[in-house]
């Protein structure tokens, strides 16, 4: 099987990726991604090793992978986490403005670059993949003075915008969503960690409907239904019951009718019987 030089470099570049962010690179997300040999996906770390940026991994029997050297730098990409978080999300492993900005009659807006640290990912993946409690320095709009939390991360969460992590917060004895750019000098933690079993919000799924926002126009509405692609007048989507929030405002969806009267800026509204059953879901 033989690839153009265009699909090679987008692997190299996963490669680096994973190492940078996750400090593991194993054969198997190569393979799952871009639908390559395990063989094929060996030669790539090699050439990515051996080649593109010499001696900056080191293969860890006890990690069954690839771990970056101490001091490992990108060479391929430019160590912003928006590419790494769309390589995961599989969007692209190229930022999906950057693609459509090469290409003549194609824009897109670019997404701002957060400023997530790459121990801090590390750290919360592995907390997420061993089930791990972490202690982190976290601030918040709240409380935006740093201080200490223990958490039990579970999940990442994209809300179109930004990036968040699903946790158990020890400290307010709940499940939260914990912005990943203002979480510092994460270290384990000998607490108990908790998993997302118990997890209502994330384990539970609810169906919202939503539909054109009745103060429009009737030839208003139906251009909104067919934005939309509506079926008989309606938008279904099921979500998370912990993504409700998140989801109508991807959608700039109105709920309250005050929101309903800005029909400039919700152009679509949660119907009455899903308004009825979010309730409490909203903060």
């Amino acid at each position: 099987m033989s690839f153009d030089k265009h699909e090679v470099l987008l692997r190299l570049r996963a490669i680096e990726l994973l190492a940078l962010w996750e400090g593991r690179v194993i054969t198997n997300h190569i393979v799952d991604w871009f639908g390559v040999s395990r063989q094929q996906a060996s030669i790539d770390i090699k050439r990515y090793i051996n080649d593109r940026n010499p001696g900056s991994m080191v293969y860890k029997p006890s990690e069954k992978g690839y771990i970056p050297k101490q001091g490992f730098k990108p060479v391929l990409t430019n160590g912003h986490v928006n590419d790494y978080l769309e390589l995961i999300s599989g969007v692209t492993n190229q930022s999906i403005a950057v693609t459509l900005e090469a290409k003549e009659h194609f824009s897109a807006v670019q997404l701002p670059d957060r400023s997530v640290k790459p121990e801090v990912l590390r750290s919360l993946l592995k907390a997420c993949r061993l089930s791990m409690a972490i202690k982190i320095t976290y601030a918040s709009m709240n409380n935006p003075n740093p201080h200490q939390r223990v958490i039990s991360p579970h999940a990442l969460i994209y809300t179109g915008f930004r990036w968040h992590v699903r946790a158990y917060c020890h400290l307010r004895n709940q499940y939260r969503d914990f912005v990943l750019s203002r979480i510092t000098s994460p270290a384990e933690s000998d607490e108990e960690p908790i998993n997302r079993d118990a997890d209502k919000l994330w384990n539970e799924s609810i169906t919202i409907k939503l539909v054109a926002n009745n103060n429009l126009t009737p030839i208003q509405q139906k251009l909104v239904e067919l934005d939309y692609a509506m079926t008989q007048g309606a938008l279904e989507i099921t979500v998370r019951k912990a993504l409700v929030h998140y989801t109508l405002q991807r959608f700039q969806a109105a709920i309250t009718n005050d929101n309903r009267k800005e029909v400039h800026k919700y152009h679509l509204m949660v119907a009455d019987d899903s308004v009825l059953a979010i309730q409490g879901l909203l903060f």
